[in-house]
């Protein structure tokens, strides 16, 4: 088959693939713009961005797991120390725990995973920074902290997402017509 030939071929079936392909797009779009907004704003104050990032910390909780249960001999760096001896399982067992905490709470959009996320990301930048003074600078680490900053500037923005929502007070009597005597 010639060069060309093949060219055409491909275009010919990703014309015909094209408006399949656009087809969820278009319907996702036009359901927005009928409710009032764009496709990405509709995302965004549904907070499918913090779920998409709850889905994110309970894979990386399992995968906390699976490492911890593969390589019994990693010894954590916490604070500046490692921890070794009997103890040292269970203290590596925190880091799926709040994993598997935060994913849930983000999945579900539930208040207090909010302040669990900035509590554990000052507890991470905290470790991250007395590790790097007491080891040596190692520029992985420097790229969690960065990352970690910068993921907890995102959250703080967000934080309005995790509030409770407030009942409506329109159905509420006002309480200036109270009854006169």
């Amino acid at each position: 088959m010639a060069e060309g030939a093949s060219y055409h071929v491909v275009e010919g079936v990703a014309g015909f693939l094209d408006p399949m392909m656009n087809a969820n797009h278009w319907c996702q779009e036009y359901d927005a713009r009928r409710r009032g907004g764009t496709m990405a704003r509709q995302t965004f104050e549904r907070g499918l961005d913090v779920k998409l990032f709850g889905a994110l910390f309970v894979f990386v909780g399992l995968i906390d797991v699976l490492i911890i249960e593969f390589f019994p001999s990693y010894a954590l760096k916490l604070f500046g120390a490692t921890i070794t001896g009997p103890l040292a399982y269970l203290v590596k067992l925190h880091s799926p725990a709040v994993h598997f905490l935060i994913g849930y709470g983000f999945l579900f959009l539930r208040p207090w995973a909010w302040g669990l996320a900035i509590a554990y990301g000052g507890f991470g930048l905290i470790s991250e920074l007395m590790n790097q003074l007491t080891l040596g600078i190692h520029p992985l680490r420097t790229g969690f902290m960065i990352a970690t900053a910068l993921f907890m500037g995102y959250l703080a923005r967000r934080r309005t997402l995790f509030a409770d929502r407030r009942p409506s007070t329109s159905g509420l009597a006002s309480s200036s017509t109270g009854a006169s005597s």
